[in-house]
């Protein structure tokens, strides 16, 4: 029997003991990160890997696109599940063609949509925390 790798521990309870706003933004992080390791592949001599990064960030962000509830986010839910109908086609795009415009596509698209979510979860907090001051 191997020893617990400590690392994967800690990873394991960031993401048991996440919120919901938390655990979107750590699925954003996840997606770009595979997407750009995706981009390296495509530069890389040997493609080998690059199917397999990209495939990664493709069901990342697939499973973005399931956790929308159009009918509690609206339009702002059909806004989303078009821009992730379009990061996944641009993944595809790059897996198929080999070409980088397409991943960069999607990254930027990804980055966008992090920061934005970042800028939520940051003053829904802040709203909480004003909640529990008084």
């Amino acid at each position: 029997m191997s020893a617990p790798n400590p690392y994967q521990s800690y990873m394991n309870v960031q993401f048991e003991t996440a919120d919901q706003g938390t655990l979107i933004l750590m699925m954003y992080d996840a997606a770009i990160r595979f997407c750009k390791a995706g981009d390296q592949a495509l530069i890389d001599p040997d493609k080998s890997i690059k199917g397999e990064w990209l495939n990664k960030a493709f069901g990342v962000v697939g499973e973005l696109r399931r956790t929308l509830r159009p009918d509690v986010g609206g339009e702002i839910a059909k806004q989303l599940d078009s821009a992730y109908a379009f990061v996944t086609r641009q993944i595809t795009l790059a897996n198929v063609t080999g070409k980088r415009e397409y991943i960069e596509n999607a990254i930027t698209v990804l980055e966008q949509l992090r920061e934005a979510w970042r800028t939520i979860v940051k003053e829904s907090r802040s709203q909480s925390s004003v909640a529990f001051a008084g």
